[in-house]
């Protein structure tokens, strides 16, 4: 079967490549790139006006499944990762049980090949239990096919024990993923800790828990020479942290979400619960913060943290629902409306941060446009507008901060393996 995606700008970061031009895709990989292609004997997706760009890959992705599927399942949380533009999705393990596990990964990567749209790669938990008291089994579950560990939901408060899982999975050359918040700081708060928290009488959570976790991560980190992940970094002090690190040689990576990048916690005033997540939403001078950081490469990757919840557990009072919402849907949107279409970020460099920067950090293939890979495809009108309408979600959580926004920018063809599983906003398995 051969198909020839014709006439749309390709924007392929890896490869520093930017040019108007055809892609032409033979049993399930990509066999041409390049202008004016002979398409003789092809089918034509006409992609004028588009950008064409490697499938998005989300790093940091709750499927809920196993036993949390009135919040998500692997089937519907992989449709709404088709319906926002993502070809490649990373699950993490804090579900009930926890995946810790050979025989979890196993199940949730065999789930996900039959009932999944999108790739589906599988995050193993640090300690067994994510009860940070003793190491989960990392080498079986890599042999079963993690791809990294994390304890995320939880900090790991045992300097030692964390110190153990960065040495144990360096041996496999795994990154650790850490969710970074110092608990005996933010415990009982709700939000980030400034003048609209004080406005609000709601107890808080400091930006100081933030960096002292990162802090101490990356010491170990460079203390072991094992590879470290920040997820979700929220605070300025955190990014020059991790900046520092690098510059020193630092294994350390990290990523920002749409929501910590675009949001503040003014949000909060209404009492959304949709804006209620960890770390928290916080100030505009930490947003651009991250901001800086996306730019000069010391946050290298845009991650969803996609965190749904059965509605009635968000429709409660502030205090007593659960934080996170639900991203993969309107990701591209919140970026391209207010990073790209404001001037603050490049499409190539936006799209650098949702593709190879990820898909680096994870190890194996893909992000990357380029003979005898994977025809795995997003196309991207960027200045298509529409308004955010939670009703029409495929993941079971509708929550969203940005409900009834109008956003520029959306993903409206997403190819696996070379076959169309997404078209304008409509998946088709």
């Amino acid at each position: 079967m051969k198909l020839l995606i014709k006439g749309g700008r390709i924007i392929n970061p890896a490869l520093n490549m930017d040019i108007a031009g055809d892609i032409l895709i033979t049993d399930g990989c990509i066999a041409e790139i390049g202008q004016k292609i002979d398409g003789a004997g092809a089918e034509i997706f006409d992609a004028t006006g588009y950008i064409v760009a490697p499938g998005l890959v989300d790093m940091h992705v709750h499927l809920r499944e196993p036993g949390l599927e009135a919040k998500e399942d692997i089937y519907s949380g992989t449709r709404a990762a088709a319906a926002g533009g993502f070809t490649t999705i990373a699950c993490m393990p804090n579900t009930k049980p926890v995946v810790d596990s050979s025989i979890a990964v196993s199940g949730i990567i065999q789930r996900a090949q039959n009932e999944g749209v999108v790739r589906v790669r599988a995050i193993g938990a640090l300690s067994k239990g994510q009860e940070g008291k003793e190491l989960a089994e990392i080498g079986d579950m890599v042999a079963a096919g993690a791809v990294a560990l994390s304890d995320d939901g939880h900090y790991v408060s045992s300097a030692r024990l964390f110190q153990a899982g960065l040495l144990y999975a360096n041996m496999f050359d795994k990154v650790v993923i850490s969710h970074a918040e110092e608990e005996s700081l933010v415990e009982d708060g709700h939000m980030h800790e400034g003048a609209i928290s004080a406005m609000l009488g709601m107890r808080s959570r400091p930006a100081v828990a933030e960096d002292i976790a990162v802090m101490r991560d990356v010491m170990l980190a460079e203390y072991t020479g094992a590879r470290l992940h920040i997820a979700h970094v929220s605070s300025a002090n955190a990014v020059e942290f991790i900046r520092q690190a690098k510059k020193r040689g630092v294994k350390v990576t990290a990523e920002a979400t749409p929501h910590h990048l675009t949001l503040t916690d003014e949000a909060v005033i209404g009492f959304d619960t949709a804006t209620k997540v960890n770390p928290p939403l916080r100030s505009a001078d930490h947003v651009q913060a991250l901001i800086q950081g996306l730019n000069d490469g010391t946050i290298d990757a845009i991650a969803t943290d996609h965190a749904p919840h059965a509605a009635e557990e968000k429709d409660m009072e502030y205090i007593y629902a659960p934080s996170g919402f639900a991203g993969l849907e309107t990701s591209v949107g919140v970026i391209l409306t207010s990073l790209y279409h404001t001037g603050q970020c490049t499409l190539p460099q936006i799209l650098e941060k949702m593709t190879i920067g990820p898909a680096r950090i994870l190890g194996g293939e893909a992000g990357v446009l380029q003979p005898g890979a994977a025809a795995d495809i997003t196309l991207i009108d960027p200045d298509r507008e529409w308004v955010v309408d939670e009703t029409t979600f495929y993941t079971k959580g509708k929550k969203t901060p940005f409900s009834g926004q109008k956003l520029k920018g959306k993903a409206v063809a997403v190819f696996v393996a070379g076959e169309l599983i997404m078209k304008n906003g409509e998946v088709l398995k």
